[in-house]
């Protein structure tokens, strides 16, 4: 009798065990935001200046990690290419810092074939302030060459600083 009551709890533990596994697998395991990501997420309203003169811009950075970028100067001036808008993905590389790649493609013109930018970005964020500031590279490729492998000399740089825009400003 007692071997059969602790063969009984014994089963009783090994079900209740099984089913709570079962039970923990289908459950989301969120990935932890790093103060990075919650510090970078938003909206931005942007200056810019460099090579390219001085221009204004809105860039939004999402929490899963891409972004989008659209510029006051897209349609083109004379020194600029009409282009495309900006989309791109960035990473952590400190509590307060970024590194992105941005990708967009710039139009034919009478003069200038279509071609696509690759822009390399640092950035730094000041939660308490809403700023952000970037320097960017700028390179251009042909349409069949492939900007995330192959490499090709700085056409510009440039910098932004930006104010994160917020609901109800």
């Amino acid at each position: 009798m007692k071997i059969r009551n602790a063969f009984t709890k014994l089963t009783i533990c090994v079900l209740l065990v099984m089913i709570l596994n079962i039970v923990n697998m289908h459950k989301a395991s969120a990935q932890p935001i790093t103060d990075c990501r919650k510090l970078a997420t938003g909206t931005y309203l942007t200056t810019h200046s460099g090579d390219f003169g001085s221009f204004r811009g809105i860039i939004t950075f999402t929490q899963d990690g891409n972004f989008v970028a659209n510029d006051s100067i897209q349609s083109g001036v004379p020194s600029i290419q009409p282009y495309g808008n900006v989309q791109g993905n960035w990473k952590c590389t400190s509590d307060r810092e970024i590194t992105a790649t941005s990708l967009n493609f710039n139009y034919p013109t009478a003069t200038l074939p279509g071609s696509i930018t690759r822009g390399d970005f640092r950035a730094t964020f000041d939660l308490k302030n809403g700023i952000v500031q970037a320097t960017a590279t700028l390179r251009f490729y042909d349409l069949n060459a492939n900007p995330l492998n192959d490499d090709a000399p700085v056409v510009g740089t440039f910098t932004f600083t930006g104010q994160r825009v917020k609901a109800g400003q």
